[in-house]
């Protein structure tokens, strides 16, 4: 009889020894799975993996929110160049005018000309990126300086 009864366990052990006791839903046997969905194995990794995708998502609309606002300050900076490229073109306006109004006085042109280097400079800030602050006190300072040599 204990033959019999080894005879019988046997196929049952050689069974139960196959399972590789992995927690790889992939790769588990039955048995395996068993133990996992009993032990809570899966569950676990089923929370680590909600946990992960919700750091993901949350990761994601930050970068979506940053993206925004980086959208926004683009935005706002174009329409900053705009309005001080067309400020230069005003004072660039005032310095034509004022040329033909001190076209005798030798000394005068040479300070228009002066300022008028001073406007190329300041063109040349805008289109490097300069500080929009600085640019446009330097602009009111030249249209000043333009309608005081035209007098």
């Amino acid at each position: 009889m204990t033959r019999f009864l080894f005879a019988l366990l046997l196929p049952g052990a050689v069974i139960l020894s196959g399972c590789s006791g992995s927690t790889d839903p992939e790769t588990a046997h039955l048995f395996d799975n068993v133990r996992n969905l009993n032990t809570g194995e899966y569950d676990r990794q089923i929370a680590a993996k909600d946990a992960e995708a919700a750091a993901i998502i949350r990761n994601n609309n930050s970068a979506q929110a940053r993206i925004g606002g980086l959208q926004s300050q683009t935005a706002s900076n174009a329409q900053s160049i705009a309005s001080l490229k067309s400020q230069i073109a005003a004072v660039r306006g005032e310095a034509a005018a004022a040329r033909a109004q001190v076209a005798g006085n030798p000394e005068k042109l040479a300070q228009l000309n002066a300022l008028e280097g001073q406007i190329n400079a300041v063109q040349a800030d805008v289109e490097a990126g300069g500080d929009l602050a600085v640019t446009r006190a330097e602009l009111r300072r030249l249209s000043a300086s333009i309608r005081a040599l035209s007098r």
